[in-house]
């Protein structure tokens, strides 16, 4: 007995996560969550790159996006400094004009999709471990030398807004 269907379904669950998740970012008003499934939604396309026997770039997509990019948001987030007044966003105001363009995109993706006939499918990647292997041979001097230049910026950022305000100064010297 073959298992046919285990792959549509974690292709729906996959597309789900990704549609839901994409959403949530965008009408959420609380950053951090909106980051979190910003992660989540990274997550499932990296899934999805993974059936399609893509492991490379379902890779990158956890490294760099997933990763970084995420981790560069919480960390701008966090030094944010946070204001009493509510502001909104300026794309949250604008939902019935992102509903007629989403659905201009989605319905003829949706057309074109279904279009296809079938597809035989593809034998796996395999380029992940003589990927790993050139970047920790090869290039790892250069690889080391992004990841020190990456942390020293994570530092002086830290550096530049942990600056004190004058009445928390003032404050840390009375206690």
């Amino acid at each position: 007995m073959t298992f046919d269907f285990i792959e549509p379904v974690v292709f729906a669950l996959l597309a789900i996560g990704v549609i839901a998740g994409g959403a949530a970012v965008v009408l959420l008003s609380r950053i951090t969550a909106a980051a979190l499934l910003m992660a989540f939604t990274f997550l499932s396309m990296a899934g999805m790159f993974v059936l399609l026997g893509a492991e490379t770039l379902a890779a990158f997509q956890v490294l760099i996006y997933v990763g970084a990019i995420t981790v560069l948001i919480l960390y701008g987030v966090m030094f944010t400094k946070f204001s009493d007044r509510p502001r909104a966003l300026f794309f949250q105001r604008q939902t019935p004009l992102a509903v007629v363009f989403v659905a201009a995109v989605a319905i003829p993706v949706a057309l074109l999709s279904f279009s296809f006939t079938s597809a035989s499918p593809r034998p796996g990647g395999g380029d992940l471990s003589a990927l790993a292997t050139s970047v920790f041979t090869d290039f790892a001097f250069p690889f080391e030398i992004a990841s020190v230049l990456l942390l020293a910026a994570m530092v002086g950022a830290i550096v530049l807004t942990g600056r004190d305000d004058p009445e928390e100064a003032a404050r840390r010297r009375r206690r």
